[in-house]
């Protein structure tokens, strides 16, 4: 047990996979420029399901659909931006029903770049975050 560690941060993901791609979020975070899933943190008061959507309408502008779940994180993992804070992150498979246009070539603080990458040319070190690591690691070995 970690005395250190003060709050929960619960994270909410969407895998979105698509003739043998994945998306990925390319955002701009405390100003380093990081790669993810598409997601993010849940707010007081929400559901998961609600929570997710909301981030996906923030960033993408519509809503995720045929939502399952896929995993919760099941270890410890510290918060990269907060030392004090214990991360819950929560994945949920789904589809989009329209698609995706970036509008910017580069992430901003405000609005991700979104990509699509091969799942079995996808190397899980390319991801920021060791929980979104261990996903494309399952990922490979149900897919692949």
């Amino acid at each position: 047990m970690n005395k250190h560690i003060n709050s929960f941060n619960i994270r909410v993901y969407g895998l979105i996979l698509e003739s043998g791609s994945i998306l990925l979020s390319k955002e701009l975070i405390m100003g380093e420029e990081v790669i993810k899933f598409p997601g993010g943190g849940l707010e007081h008061g929400e559901g998961l399901i609600e929570g997710l959507n909301r981030e996906f309408k923030e960033e993408m502008g519509q809503r995720i659909y045929n939502v399952k779940h896929y995993y919760t994180t099941d270890f410890f993992q510290r918060s990269s931006f907060k030392l004090t804070d214990q991360l819950i992150s929560i994945y949920y498979t789904g589809k989009l029903k329209n698609q995706i246009v970036n509008k910017i070539k580069k992430p901003t603080k405000d609005q991700p770049l979104f990509i699509w990458e091969k799942l079995e040319r996808l190397n899980e070190n390319e991801l920021s975050f060791p929980i979104d690591q261990l996903i494309v690691k399952k990922l490979k070995n149900i897919f692949i």
